[in-house]
């Protein structure tokens, strides 16, 4: 039986992970997991050696918080690959942690795919020659990263994205509004403050009081909120700053894509969550705000002019981002009140989103990297 290592250090990789074990297995029962991870990829048949999904970071404060810990996790981790080599490996983003074990299974001669690449396009491209140096494969969820990583000579296949084949609604538009108890003629406003402990601290104050102006500047209509909760957070991570606000804000916990799908706009958090908000059609504006350390040690190291994954995907400033200081629930409420306003806006901003989606490729993106992964493997036998 052959032997795969997999790690994943973030919820949403974890989730990826799990689909792609499960689809492997599909296409060759003779194949067993172990690595890092989390609960879904346990869920999955993965031989977990260490949940670390609680050690997920933002930028190099949250490394330096956790790095004592890393590096017993990796020592620990290496010491068995040096003894029980596995057939390969697959890494799925988190690139600090994940480089270094793909530099120690170079050392051993374990081929490595990457699934779900760093994010070179936008920390800059010097990462790419570590890639090329330590990865045999990598599989990506864009069309321009495939083509990015083939200007540099690496073994690149694009599988298309696996949101594709995850945001779905059980429930039409009017269906979720009623379920929501929202009347028809009232507004409706998403707030989405993150998947992180660290993101929810900062960012859901500001959503909170940018609601609050939204109210006030709008009093003669119809506002209402709902927050759908990611499945990472706990609704008493959020408890403190609910209770603050005089709003009534209706907290979704479960099916959250037919709660963001009822939305007519949405304030989102900075990452993957903007992607899926583009695919469920909903205009929005990207917020994000970190602690002071990160963002002087990163703001210089981005290289493109958005951050935002859905203004990514678009090649372009698509959706307006309050970064940092400008993360102003007084700049915020203003846009969202054009969103709310201005159906013109809104509905280029819809029409924009569809063509996203389109360039995403098909759905059936865990499939497709769960056959490369099977052909890999063929090739290294």
């Amino acid at each position: 039986m052959k032997r795969i290592l997999i790690i994943a250090g973030e919820a949403s990789s974890d989730m990826h992970a799990a689909n792609l074990v499960r689809n492997i297995k599909t296409l060759d029962a003779d194949i067993s997991f172990f690595g890092l991870g989390g609960d879904k990829m346990k869920e999955a048949g993965v031989d977990l050696l260490e949940n670390i999904l609680h050690l997920a970071f933002i930028g190099p404060g949250g490394l330096f918080k956790h790095y004592l810990t890393l590096r017993k996790i990796y020592g620990s981790l290496c010491a068995q690959l040096t003894q029980d080599p596995p057939d390969c490996a697959i890494l799925i983003d988190y690139a600090e942690f994940n480089l270094r074990v793909a530099k120690h299974l170079k050392s051993l001669g374990v081929r490595v795919i990457y699934f779900i690449s760093p994010q070179v396009w936008a920390w800059g491209l010097w990462r790419v020659k570590t890639i090329r140096r330590l990865v045999d494969r990598v599989l990506v969820l864009f069309k321009f990263e495939e083509e990015l990583y083939k200007a540099h000579g690496v073994d690149v296949a694009f599988v298309g994205h696996p949101l594709l084949d995850m945001v779905k609604t059980s429930d039409t538009r009017d269906q979720a509004r009623n379920n929501l108890g929202i009347s028809g003629d009232a507004k409706l406003v998403g707030i989405l403050p993150g998947s992180r402990i660290a993101e929810i601290k900062n960012m859901l104050p500001v959503m909170l009081a940018a609601c609050e102006m939204i109210t006030k500047k709008l009093a003669g209509a119809r506002i209402e909120f709902i927050l759908p909760l990611a499945p990472t957070i706990d609704e008493s991570c959020i408890r403190e700053f609910m209770d603050s606000c005089p709003l009534n804000i209706k907290v979704v916990k479960d099916h959250i894509y037919d709660g963001i799908n009822a939305c007519d706009c949405a304030m989102v958090t900075s990452g993957t969550a903007t992607l899926e908000t583009a695919l469920l059609g909903v205009p929005m504006a990207i917020i994000y705000k970190t602690n002071f350390l990160t963002y002087f040690m990163t703001k210089n190291l981005i290289t493109l002019p958005y951050i935002g994954l859905v203004n990514v995907v678009a090649g372009e400033n698509l959706v307006p981002e309050f970064l940092q200081h400008e993360a102003d629930p007084a700049k915020i409420s203003e846009y969202m009140i054009r969103l709310l306003t201005d159906r013109d806006l809104a509905d280029s901003m819809r029409k924009r989103f569809l063509e996203i989606k389109d360039s995403l490729g098909a759905p059936g993106a865990s499939r497709r990297a769960a056959s490369q992964v099977i052909d890999f493997l063929s090739k290294t036998q």
